[in-house]
Formats: C-alpha cells, structure tokens, sequence
C-alpha cells in the first residue's frame, strides 16, 4: 500500500517521514527480488529510530499528556523492527523474499494504525499548543544555554559555511542541537538529545563520506579517520554523561559541549571546507550541473 493524503497529520517534517517510510517499505519487495533487501532494511531501521525522536522531541515541547504512552509504543515497534532485522540476517536466500512481504505488511500495518490513531491525535494538539509555548521555551532555553556556556560558545558562525547549502544546513542543526545540551543538562532531560546528535552526525558523516568517494576526493581517507575519531570520543563522554550523578552531570555535559562545539569548529574549518571547494569546482566542470 502506498501513501495517501488521508494519511497527512499536518505537520509537515512529520508528514514527509512518515512519506519516506512508506516509499521505503515499498521498495523492499523489488530490492529482495535484486538480492538488495539488505540496505533497505537497515535504513528503515535508523530512519525509524530518527523519525522517533523528531516526534517525541515534538511532544516534549509542547508537554504533549500522552508522550510516554507515545513513546513506549515507538519503543515496543522499534524492537519488533530489529527482530525482523536479525531474522533476515539469519535467513536463507530462498525465504528472504517471503520475509520482506512479512516486513512490508508490519511497517505498513503498524503506520496505517499508527497514524490514524495516535499521530493524528497528538497533531491536533501540537497545532493548539505549540505556536504560543514554542516561542516562549526556545527565548528561555536560548538565555538559559548562553548563561550557562558563559558566552554564544555553540551558536552557528558565518565563517563556518561551506557553500553547499544541505551540508551548512545539518551543520547548523548540529550546533542547534548541542547548544540545547546545556539548558537540558540543567532540567534533566539531556538523554533524548544526547541520542538524536549520536545518530545525526552518524547519518552526516554517512552521507558526507558517501558524496566524497562518488567524487574522488583525495581527502576522503583522512576525512573519513576524523569521522570514526570523533564518533569514538562522543560516545565516551556520552558514556560518561549517562554514568554521572546529579551533582557532576552538569559538568560532565560542558565538557562534551566543548568537545563537540571545538571539534566541529576546526572540522569545518580543516576539513569540510576544502572538500566544499573541491566539490564546487567539480561541479563547475562540463558536463556538470552548475
């Protein structure tokens, strides 16, 4: 089954996921017949489990009543997804065709349900809370984070852009994203985020490597060590975030607020813009899209 607007909830990022998730489970039975099934069942995964936290982080804002309810029900499909996952793995050639069908029916099933009870649900209160309640969290949260940094230390600067306009956009939603950690730090709501940044940069530094060996980017095997060096440190103080105790998770959150601020900062600086002029220059080349 293929999407429709009966579907829309009228929140648009969350109506163009839930697209994408449809477009996605479609495909799944015309890549099992090519021996591709693979790939796309690992992006339905982490699309799911980002799709997920884009919508909680909604709720959130807004002190949606039903977010747990909400979020336990995400819980409880995101297991089922990797159940499939690892029955796949395990399978057979012969029956991985019979187990995409199955896949298909689930996801599909599962956001058929999913949509046309709880998002629908949640929509029509996001649209009669949010606009009001947004305005006046993100003003406080902006004073909160740039007290508790001291100075703008994570705010997005015009001389970090690359020219590229959807790698300056994910940069941005990046330092977005961590400028939050410190105001959440101080509430005790720093996990959600702390999630998000680790599968976003990995989705990022996915989609950047990717562009770069299509290209032939000399650069790419260094770029690619300072991607896997920085995913090994983040999870360290992320580790160490999750283990802290009340008293110490302030800090321990600074301290990965600089790190991620400080490394981006000099990435951006050392290594993304190169590889933007590089880019720029290939595409200038004939035959190339202007």
């Amino acid at each position: 089954m293929q999407w429709s607007d009966q579907f829309k909830i009228g929140i648009p990022k969350i109506d163009e996921q839930h697209k994408e998730l449809f477009r996605q489970t479609e495909i799944l039975l015309d890549r099992s017949k090519a021996g591709r099934i693979q790939e796309t069942v690992q992006f339905l995964g982490d699309y799911v489990i980002h799709h997920f936290i884009d919508e909680q982080g909604m709720q959130a804002a807004v002190n949606y009543p039903k977010a747990e309810a909400h979020k336990k029900i995400h819980a409880a499909f995101a297991e089922k997804v990797n159940e499939l996952k690892k029955r796949l793995a395990e399978s057979s050639d012969d029956i991985k065709f019979e187990l995409a069908t199955e896949i298909n029916r689930t996801v599909i099933g599962w956001l058929k349900e999913h949509i046309m009870g709880c998002d629908k649900d949640f929509a029509a209160y996001y649209r009669q809370h949010s606009q009001d309640k947004r305005t006046k969290r993100a003003s406080a949260a902006s004073s909160r984070a740039l007290q508790a940094a001291g100075a703008k230390a994570g705010t997005w600067r015009a001389d970090l852009a690359t020219g590229i306009p959807k790698l300056d956009e994910q940069h941005q939603e990046i330092f977005r994203r961590a400028d939050l950690l410190l105001d959440r730090a101080q509430a005790g709501q720093i996990q959600e985020t702390l999630d998000f940044l680790a599968h976003y940069t990995s989705r990022h530094f996915g989609a950047e490597e990717k562009v770069q060996s299509e290209l032939g980017y000399p650069g790419t095997q260094a770029h690619r060590k300072g991607h896997a060096g920085f995913t090994t440190r983040f999870q360290e103080l992320k580790r160490r975030v999750a283990a802290s105790g009340p008293a110490s998770r302030t800090e321990a959150v600074k301290e990965l607020h600089r790190y991620l601020v400080g490394w981006f900062r000099e990435h951006i600086k050392g290594q993304d813009q190169p590889f933007a002029e590089f880019y720029k220059k290939r595409q200038r080349l004939p035959g190339k899209a202007a």
